[in-house]
């Protein structure tokens, strides 16, 4: 049979998937362009997956992938997206040469030009995957969006269809595809492929690319969970469980469910910075406690103990769809969940750096808010909502915590705040903040640059500096300390207070309150 390229390939998938076969409809001269000798399969339907996967089992020499959305589970290992990513790694451990291309997109419509465009990085956890095992794998270009769904083997083989690689397009979806053999039409397309730009510059936004813990969006929306523990000042059931769930990382067969984990008290003391000061006993009572308000009042865990041994946890996933087990929790009977597990990541970084017990829990809490909120955001990594908003989505938890928290964590450098640009417009019909989630780094590094900048310029000088720094949130940023000193050798004492009391004056929301602001006071100021 032959199969044309352009309109005539979108027809003769057409005719595929209603059964007629290519040779029973002629091919025009109106639409003929390249045609080849073809074998076309249809694969739409339940029959994509069992053929995909068989296919890049056969692979000999090469596979080249581009895919709009793969999405993985952080909790089940067998789904069938994670099974056809198994396989592309089993095939590049095979010798077959692998090049996978996803997409990123930008939100056209909210960006005013190509200066505020910022991608919606999706597909994370497979670029991840694919990176470690050696595969070549790219993201495209952010200002144009790759909306394929191709998988092209051998130079012979392409697969052609509405397909993502998810759970909803597998299991619930209507989809289109068709499985083609020919070289020449597998040669064409592959040769439009290699035409896609890609980003070079994807590594810096990728942040979070390094070891992650996936937390459900479930605990932290659910009234009953995370928000509950905030209004009830429940830190310590927080700590623990997000301990919990860093610690199941760390396990062989961690995608199982129930999770059963033996925890180490002496480790979990250490982590809640209670191990120094404290005799065992006392520690192990306070940690006992906290694990049964875990498994009583908050229905995460089953916890057993006994005397002189260490605890065994079993870990239940709320998400997970195989939660609803009767014998584990017989009050919330039976629940199947088809659709994957909704979760978000959270850096390792957070755990190893201790910053569990740095930050207050409104801060935390407000840590995990952006975390999951900049996860599904389509202005990555900024994200964006009203304090009204995370309020509700969060189940009402007191304004005092968000505003507060979100202040905390501007101050330790861990988000970066922006503001709607002042037009003149009532401050009530002002565009909501923007946030970006910014890299935990170790605060011990922090401590030691801000030592090194007292240690320079001298204590007094310091200490001046660095409260002037509190007034624009700069107090942690040993450059703007540095530069602050500097400036009041440079252009005097006075104008450096008078440029800092103007700033003072301006709310906190004004986004004229950041150091830049003040530096151009200063510098324009006349005389020196």
């Amino acid at each position: 049979m032959k199969i044309a390229s352009s309109d005539t390939i979108i027809l003769l998938m057409a005719l595929a998937v209603l059964g007629i076969t290519a040779r029973a409809y002629p091919v025009t001269n109106a639409l003929a362009g390249k045609c080849y000798d073809a074998e076309v399969t249809d694969i739409s339907g339940t029959k994509y997956f069992p053929a995909v996967r068989e296919a890049l089992s056969k692979a000999e020499r090469s596979i080249n992938l581009v895919m709009f959305v793969i999405e993985l589970s952080p909790y089940k290992e067998d789904l069938k997206a994670d099974q056809l990513i198994n396989a592309l790694i089993d095939a590049k451990q095979r010798g077959v040469d692998v090049e996978v291309i996803l997409d990123q997109n930008v939100d056209f419509v909210q960006r005013r030009s190509t200066s505020d465009w910022e991608a919606k990085i999706k597909s994370v956890r497979a670029y991840k995957r694919l990176k470690e095992a050696g595969i070549k794998v790219y993201y495209d270009e952010p200002v144009r969006y790759t909306h394929a769904k191709t998988v092209i083997i051998d130079k012979n083989i392409a697969i052609l269809g509405s397909t993502n690689w998810t759970e909803s397009s597998f299991n619930k979806s209507n989809e289109v595809n068709v499985l083609i053999k020919s070289k020449g039409l597998a040669g064409e397309i592959l040769s439009y492929i290699k035409m896609i730009k890609i980003d070079e510059n994807i590594e810096k936004y990728l942040d979070f690319i390094e070891p992650s813990t996936a937390v459900s969006w479930n605990f932290m929306e659910n009234p009953a969970l995370a928000p509950q523990m905030v209004k009830a000042r429940d830190e310590r059931a927080f700590d623990i469980y997000l301990y919990l769930l860093w610690k199941k990382g760390d396990c062989p067969h961690s995608g199982t469910v129930p999770f059963l984990l033996t925890l180490s008290y002496d480790s979990l003391a250490k982590y809640l910075g209670i191990y120094e000061g404290w005799i065992n006993l006392a520690y192990r009572r306070q940690i006992i406690k906290v694990l049964k308000k875990l498994d009583q009042k908050y229905k995460l865990i089953k916890f057993e103990t006994g005397y002189g041994k260490e605890a065994t946890i079993t870990l239940i996933d709320y998400e997970d769809p195989e939660i609803g087990d009767a014998s584990i929790f017989p009050e919330h009977g039976m629940r199947k969940i088809e659709t994957p597990p909704i979760s978000f990541e959270v850096p390792d970084d957070y755990f190893d750096f201790g910053w569990n017990r740095i930050l207050s829990f409104r801060a935390k809490f407000c840590y995990f808010i952006n975390l999951a909120n900049s996860d599904i955001s389509d202005t990555k990594p900024f994200w964006s909502k009203s304090v009204a908003r995370i309020i509700k989505q969060f189940s009402g938890v007191d304004e005092d915590i968000i505003t507060k928290g979100m202040g905390e964590l501007r101050r330790k450098r861990l988000i970066e705040v922006k503001y709607d640009t002042l037009t003149g417009k009532p401050y009530d019909e002002r565009l909501p903040k923007m946030y970006k989630i910014l890299r935990p780094y170790d605060p011990k590094e922090l401590e030691l640059k801000i030592k090194e900048v007292e240690e320079k310029y001298g204590k007094a000088a310091y200490t001046k500096a660095r409260k002037y720094a509190e007034i624009v949130f700069e107090e942690n940023n040993p450059e703007v300390i540095a530069d602050i000193i500097l400036k009041t050798r440079e252009y005097g004492e006075e104008k450096v207070k008078k440029a800092f009391v103007i700033i003072a004056w301006k709310n906190i929301d004004n986004p004229k309150r950041t150091y830049s602001y003040v530096a151009g006071i200063i510098e324009r100021m006349p005389g020196k």
